[in-house]
């Protein structure tokens, strides 16, 4: 093959080069024997387990509906296909499968793969959360990919919104609200293809949002009550006094000034070598970049799973812009910018940086087969209080058919308020394990409390007999009550 019919397929190895990359990122990262410790792992459980959560957790009686009813049907799915599969396959496949949804599935509206590659590449060093964000294997990734989608439809270039926007948005939305739950977030595009000048396209989007949320909400089988609890669930989200009593992600963030600077310098090269245009700002992506930066201020979930993903739209339609301009279809090139941008791309994302994919190796989980723990674990309809949601996590995933419940699951605000009010107040007290005793109180034989805490003294419960049964854990369980003394000659 001579160097004229290889410029020829420069295109088409460009793709390959690009679909490849993207493809072998989450396969390297489960490689290193990578599990999210989060909601990833409750998820695959339950699917095994069969159970409600009414049947996993001592929860408030208003929540009756699944949070994410369209995710746990598709590990459902999934499970049938392979019903010999453990939790753990369930978790591979959750993490494959919502990043490649999130980093591949854009690449059908770029003309050019290596743009998105580019932003990629760019985000994995200036934007870095979003490295482990999309490996975490949860359903917010499809409300992730769905808002790529729609700043990609509604790009702006005109107020009259294209036929494939018009019948794609509803069921993304849909698909959203049914997977998600959260569908309600979606109605932050809106503000953004408003604020971009696009008041026309802002009102027609904001009917798809509606028409898309009543069907995912329909798709559940309780359409009212799933669109009520999910709003309900948001407010309960926030009953705290202090930051710290917050998960990280609902914590403010620091202000992204890594990406701040990105964002300046691309705007700085467009007015240098493109020519200043305004359509760069009033671009829906730019103002959805910059709403998610906004309100980050307040809660950083908004930067991570709004802000950033239309970071990367933006920054991938400014490289588009001066590839096009700076980089011929065929040349050779082209083709070595691409394989240096890929590299960064597989780098950025898969080096084990402060051990992001190989920290959970040394996680202790709780099971019948952790040694010298036999009479440790709960009895048949038993309780587990547990200090923190690790707990649960990682308990619950490996003993997912196990007799007992959990007093706290994946979300304070679905614990009942008495057991609510009690695990703020060890908040409250930086997890003084004191703050434990009307738990202590209550708790039966078959109960047991677990705790996070490093080796040496136990919790400071008396009341309570403590086993060091792993890492960094407590099980504290009641002492055997003293057996009946006989008088003489009984």
């Amino acid at each position: 093959m001579n160097f004229t019919n290889i410029k020829r397929i420069v295109p088409l190895l460009i793709w390959v080069i690009a679909i490849s990359v993207i493809i072998l990122v989450p396969l390297k990262i489960i490689s290193y024997g990578f599990l999210p410790m989060d909601d990833a792992l409750r998820h695959a459980a339950k699917t095994i387990s069969g159970k409600s959560w009414q049947q996993i957790l001592i929860m408030r009686p208003d929540f009756p509906i699944d949070p994410s009813p369209g995710w746990q049907q598709i590990l459902g799915w999934v499970h049938d296909l392979n019903p010999t599969g453990d939790d753990q396959s369930l978790v591979v496949f959750s993490v494959i499968a919502l990043m490649l949804l999130v980093t591949l599935a854009p690449l059908a509206w770029f003309r050019r793969p290596e743009a998105w590659l580019g932003a990629l590449g760019i985000a994995s060093v200036f934007a870095a959360a979003c490295t482990t964000r999309f490996a975490r294997g949860r359903p917010y990734l499809v409300t992730d990919a769905a808002l790529v989608a729609i700043l990609l439809l509604w790009r702006g270039e005109n107020d009259r919104p294209r036929r494939a926007a018009l019948i794609l948005t509803p069921l993304l939305v849909a698909a959203s609200a049914w997977i998600h739950g959260a569908w309600y977030l979606l109605s932050l595009p809106a503000a953004a293809i408003f604020l971009a000048g696009l008041w026309r396209s802002s009102f027609i989007y904001g009917a798809c949002w509606f028409g898309g949320s009543i069907l995912g909400c329909g798709l559940t089988g309780h359409p009212f009550g799933f669109l009520f609890q999910s709003v309900r669930h948001m407010g309960d989200v926030f009953h705290f006094v202090v930051s710290r009593q917050l998960e990280p992600e609902l914590r403010p963030s620091d202000g992204a000034t890594a990406a701040v600077l990105v964002v300046a310098s691309l705007l700085l090269w467009r007015a240098v070598s493109l020519g200043w245009s305004p359509q760069a700002l009033r671009n829906p992506a730019f103002v959805m970049m910059a709403i998610g930066w906004l309100l980050g201020l307040k809660m950083q979930r908004f930067w991570w799973d709004f802000g950033i993903p239309s970071f990367l739209v933006w920054v991938g339609l400014e490289l588009e812009d001066h590839s096009e301009r700076g980089l011929a279809l065929h040349s050779a090139r082209r083709l070595f910018a691409t394989l240096a941008i890929a590299a960064a791309v597989f780098l950025g994302f898969t080096s084990d940086r402060d051990s992001r994919w190989t920290e959970n190796l040394t996680v202790a989980f709780l099971s019948p087969s952790t040694p010298d723990i036999a009479g440790w674990l709960p009895g048949k309809g038993g309780i587990i209080y547990n200090s923190d949601m690790d707990v649960f996590f990682e308990t619950f995933f490996k003993n997912p058919n196990a007799p007992w419940r959990y007093v706290l699951g994946f979300e304070p605000g679905l614990m009942t308020p008495e057991n609510l009010a009690v695990y703020r107040k060890a908040q409250w007290n930086f997890g003084d394990a004191r703050a434990f005793e009307p738990w202590v109180a209550k708790m039966r034989p078959q109960d047991r409390m677990i705790i996070h805490a490093r080796a040496g003294n136990p919790p400071d419960l008396p009341e309570l007999q403590w086993k060091y049964a792993a890492t960094e854990t407590w099980i504290g369980r009641l002492p055997p009550s003293p057996a009946p003394r006989h008088g003489p000659g009984e």
